[in-house]
């Protein structure tokens, strides 16, 4: 159990009990001031005694909220119901070095991503080219801002669709000075592969797994002549005597192996669990 966790349970054992609090700390996230937890069906009308003890507990969250339900729609937008503090949705998070602001009513932004992030900033980094790269679903700007936050040689075009995710990406560039090195394109990020930045890419990011395999096309379009890197991330269910990593590369081979250019799987790892026996992968995917 993390030290978090550990937080969590202290901070709730006294008025749940020691047979439920440990379904109140499986699923807890901190983003910048603010707490977003699920609360258990058998929980659900401790709630508020849940997120008042959790404030008191952690005199750095001034909000606590509840996630209700998964991340939904073109959006990856979340229901949250308020529990405890400032009635607020809205937070600046600090992580790799940067700051970023966002509405997590309006906005996608999962802080279980830092080590993620921070591995392809780090990739882009070390690649010792002008590196030309594209977030294909970009949300707030968070990879792409760290990456330029990283390697001052690296160009970053970040698409996205969702209005409010677009506007807090352009504060974000500005709070992290990498105006210039980073261009937000409000658009699909399909038209964008496949259209203005067809053949450009060094780099392309797809780091939304519920539409990253129909997208994967548009993301090959985007690979330069000289070849490049597809970074995609995808949910896959698996059993225990199952690799998910495997799952989804066998999954992915089989779809590049009908395409004309040649690929290779170079990494995969499980990025985090999502859920019982769900797991969100990313493959590093070489384009000849």
């Amino acid at each position: 159990m993390g030290s978090r966790n550990r937080i969590v349970v202290e901070a709730l054992r006294d008025i749940l009990g020691e047979d439920k609090v440990e379904l109140a700390a499986r699923s807890f996230d901190i983003v910048g001031d603010i707490a977003v937890i699920r609360v258990p069906e058998q929980l659900e009308t401790d709630r508020f005694l849940i997120g008042s003890a959790l404030q008191k507990r952690l005199p750095y969250v001034k909000t606590v909220l509840r996630q209700i339900g998964p991340v939904e729609g073109d959006f990856r937008t979340r229901r949250l119901e308020w529990l405890s503090g400032e009635q607020k949705t809205i937070a600046f998070h600090r992580e790799n070095r940067c700051v970023f602001e966002v509405d997590l009513a309006r906005a996608y932004f999962s802080p279980r991503l830092l080590h993620e992030r921070a591995r392809i900033a780090e990739l882009s980094s070390n690649s010792g080219t002008q590196e030309r790269v594209l977030n294909m679903f970009s949300g707030v700007g968070c990879f792409s801002i760290i990456i330029a936050k990283r390697s001052s040689k690296a160009h970053v075009y970040s698409a996205d669709l969702n209005p409010y995710a677009v506007e807090y990406q352009l504060k974000n560039i500005k709070l992290n000075k990498v105006k210039g090195r980073v261009t937000t394109v409000f658009a699909d990020a399909r038209h964008v592969a496949e259209s203005l930045l067809k053949r450009c890419m060094h780099r392309v990011l797809m780091p939304l797994p519920g539409k990253a395999y129909a997208c994967l096309d548009s993301a090959l379009a985007a690979i330069g002549p000289e070849g490049g890197t597809i970074h995609y991330y995808d949910s896959e269910h698996a059993r225990k005597d199952e690799d998910p990593v495997e799952k989804v590369a066998s999954r992915i081979a089989g779809n590049l192996s009908t395409q004309s250019r040649p690929f290779s799987i170079e990494y995969g790892r499980v990025v985090r669990t999502t859920g019982p026996n769900w797991y969100q992968v990313v493959l590093d995917i070489r384009i000849e």
